[in-house]
C-alpha cells in the first residue's frame, strides 16, 4: 500500500467530519480522485455512516458507541 493511502485511512475519520486543515483536506481529496481502492473504501465509510445516523436516533449506551467506533477505526486502518 503506498504511503498516501496509508494516510488517507489514517486521516478519513476526520476527513468524513471536516476536522482537517484545508491543505490537508484538499491533499486527501485530491487523493480519493486519483485511487479508485481509497475512494471506494472511503465512499462506503461516508455511506456507512449517513446510514447510521439516519437509522439509530435513540440513545445508545456509550460502550457500544466505543466498540462501533473501534471497529470502524480497525477497518479503516486495514
Amino acid at each position: 500500500m503506498k504511503e498516501e493511502c496509508n494516510d488517507l485511512l489514517h486521516d478519513l475519520d476526520h476527513l468524513l467530519h471536516g476536522e482537517l486543515a484545508a491543505d490537508k483536506a484538499a491533499s486527501l481529496k485530491q487523493h480519493l480522485e486519483d485511487c479508485p481502492p481509497c475512494f471506494e473504501s472511503a465512499d462506503f465509510q461516508a455511506q456507512l455512516k449517513a446510514l447510521v445516523a439516519k437509522r439509530c436516533c435513540e440513545d445508545v449506551p456509550d460502550g457500544l458507541k466505543a466498540r462501533i467506533l473501534g471497529f470502524l477505526q480497525d477497518d479503516a486502518s486495514s
